[in-house]
């Protein structure tokens, strides 16, 4: 219960490059459980996990805009991966799930650098100013005994329970 309220915290507060970055970062845990499938050869198990990398591929390509560069050689390298991970699932070869993600990997890296980057700037931009709109989300958590609490702050400056 904990993991689903992270992660439904993390991307509630997450930009639109950092959604991305959670896109791979589950892509990549996806394949990786894949690899512990066929390691041990729980071929339902990994038929599960391969049905999960391919929404996962479906989603990025239908996420994609337009016909630059960018989008081209995006949508070159999903279909791959959706190539390469069909060759594992068939010949249950853990190499071929080891071999996207090496490929997912700087995509993943550069996706990650690039939210960092929008984040800060964002919170650049936001330095000395006061939102009018309503509360803001403070980065930052408390832990109780068995749940992850979030507070914001509201415009007159007092924490309340998110």
């Amino acid at each position: 219960m904990i993991e689903k309220e992270y992660l439904a915290n993390r991307v509630s507060n997450a930009n639109d490059t950092q959604l991305v970055v959670l896109v791979y970062e589950g892509l990549i845990d996806t394949i990786k459980s894949a690899i512990e499938d066929i390691e041990s050869k729980s071929l339902d198990k990994l038929n599960i996990s391969i049905n999960k990398i391919r929404e996962i591929l479906a989603e990025l390509l239908a996420t994609l805009q337009g016909d630059s560069e960018v989008a081209s050689n995006l949508r070159s390298i999903y279909v791959y991966l959706n190539k390469i991970v069909t060759e594992a699932e068939s010949k249950c070869d853990k190499g071929k799930l080891e071999e996207a993600i090496k490929v997912i990997t700087p995509l993943y890296e550069a996706w990650q650098e690039l939210g960092e980057k929008d984040e800060v700037s964002v919170t650049s931009s936001q330095v000395g100013t006061k939102s009018t709109n309503g509360p803001a989300i403070v980065a930052g958590m408390t832990y109780g005994k068995s749940q992850l609490n979030d507070y914001v702050i509201n415009n007159d400056d007092r924490w309340q329970k998110g």
